[in-house]
Formats: structure tokens, sequence, C-alpha cells
């Protein structure tokens, strides 16, 4: 007779959302595609519309206001479509009202998070047989259509983390795709940090465990399954990190 170990997996929690005790603060990360003139205005924004219009409209109207650097072609300023991260807290007012905090800000290429786009790492035996938390965090470059082209773990950056996890994240996120940026209506190869986490138990109850990962140098906190870009041709001008909206 086949014994059967109970398994709790949490892996991939890529749609994050703003939730709190009453009067505590909420942090909410969102997304919005970004489309640049050649001057850095915002021309057009496309984000979350099952995002409450009580807090996405105030966003978006002062998205509007911050200025951009856009891509270049050969040298020259072009039009640029860009993915815009933007992580906010808001905090409670004596008023009962709260007030909206940039925490973060960039810009960049992200992971397409449209279903059936992001398959999560087969769990290896080793790690199922110990029971661990774990983070594995890789370096995945694509080129200008999205498509991976190669994963890198890097380790020193990982929580925790096995060799098998680690060959079990590569073999997924190898099949992942990417948004670029687009620079003059092309699309621009370039590369992103993700981190991976896992909460593997034997029946036990899992334990607390927060996956954030923030790169070297910066404020920025990149949530499970989340993109952290580097190098992007877009750059953000406008002062709104540590601000108030």
């Amino acid at each position: 007779m086949r014994r059967s170990i109970p398994v709790l997996l949490l892996v991939l929690a890529s749609a994050p959302t703003c939730a709190a005790d009453t009067g505590a603060p909420l942090h909410l990360t969102r997304s919005w595609r970004l489309s640049l003139d050649a001057a850095g205005h915002v021309a057009g924004l496309d984000g979350d519309r099952e995002l409450d219009p009580a807090i996405r409209v105030p966003l978006e109207q002062a998205i509007r206001r911050w200025e951009f650097e856009p891509g270049r072609v050969a040298g020259e300023p072009a039009p640029t479509e860009t993915t815009l991260t933007l992580d906010v807290t808001f905090d409670a007012a004596p008023d009962g009202n709260y007030v909206a905090h940039v925490d973060d800000a960039r810009v960049g290429g992200t992971i397409d998070f449209k279903p059936g786009k992001m398959a999560p790492p087969r769990i290896p035996r080793d790690a199922v047989r110990i029971g661990l938390v774990a983070r594995v965090v890789v370096k995945a470059e694509y080129d200008g259509d999205g498509r991976i082209v190669s994963v890198q773990p890097q380790r020193e950056e990982g929580l925790n983390s096995l060799p098998s996890l680690e060959r079990a994240t590569v073999n997924a996120v190898k099949r992942w795709t990417v948004v670029p940026e687009r620079v003059g209506g092309h699309g621009v190869a370039s590369s992103v940090m993700v981190p991976i986490c896992f909460t593997v138990t034997r029946g036990l109850r899992a334990p607390d465990f927060d996956c954030t990962w923030t790169p070297p140098g910066t404020r920025t906190r990149v949530g499970d399954g989340s993109a952290y870009a580097l190098q992007p041709s877009a750059k953000l001008l406008s002062d709104v990190i540590g601000h108030a909206l």
C-alpha cells in the first residue's frame, strides 16, 4: 500500500492584493502599461480595471503628471512602451481617510501574467522529503519578442535553497514569457531578476514566510514570481518615492 504524505505548496502568489486590519496601513502593489511620447510624457495608461476606482483613479491621475525619460533609437528619444510597477502604502489619517505614500516605483520589462503563461516549478522529491521554506532568485534574459533565452540562479540571493530547487525553477522560468519594453515600435531585449518562493510542509502548519526579495542597494520589495527589470530603456524622472500622492 502506497503511503501518501500531505504536502502544502505555496508558490507563485503573483497577484498581489492590499489587505489589512481596520486602521492599519494598507499595502498595494500594481502595474500599468505606459505609452510615453518622445518627450517622456504619458500618452497612454493601461492598468487593472478591477481595482477599486476610489484607489485606481487618483493613482492614475498622479501617474499622468509624472515625467519619464523614454528609450532611444540611434541616440534620439523615441516613443516607448514600458511597464510601471508601484508599491504604495495607504496610512490612516485622523479624519478616517487614508494618505497614499509611494514606497517604490520602477519601470521595465515584466513577466507575462496571463493565464497559462506561468506554470510553477515542479517540487523535487528531496524538498518534499525534508520539508522546507526556501527562496530561489534567478536572472532571466529575454529577446525582443519576450522569449526567455537564458536563466541563471543567483545563489547569493537565495534562502534555504537546494540545487534541485534551483534546477526546477530554471526549468519552469525557461517556459515563461516577458512583456518587453518597446522603443520606436520595436521590442527591446533585456533581463529581469525573479524570486520564486517555496513552502513545503509534511502535514504541518505552514510557517509564516515573507518571500519578498530586496535587490541589493535598493528599497524595492519584489514579490513571489514578480520581476525586477535590469537596465530598463525608460526611466522615471519625477521624484515620487517616499512622497505622498
